[in-house]
C-alpha cells in the first residue's frame, strides 16, 4: 500500500504543475493553451464530454469519499 504522505505529495506536485502551466498560458498570451481552452477543445465532441464527465466523477469520488 502506498504511503498517504507520498500520495499527497504526488497530488501536490501535479497541482503545482497545472498551476504553473496555467500561469505560463496567461503570461504567454496564446503560446500555450490554458486549462479552460484544453477542456473546451476536449469537450466539443460526444466522446470528449463523456471522458470529462467520467474524469470529474473519478476526481470527486476520490477526493470526497473519505
Amino acid at each position: 500500500m502506498i504511503d498517504r504522505d507520498f500520495t499527497l505529495t504526488v497530488w501536490a506536485v501535479l497541482g503545482a504543475i497545472v498551476a504553473c502551466l496555467q500561469i505560463i498560458a496567461v503570461l504567454n498570451k496564446g503560446g500555450v493553451p490554458g486549462l479552460g481552452t484544453v477542456v473546451t477543445r476536449v469537450s466539443t465532441g460526444r466522446v470528449g464530454r463523456y471522458l470529462c464527465a467520467l474524469a470529474w466523477m473519478w476526481l470527486g469520488w476520490h477526493s470526497f469519499a473519505r
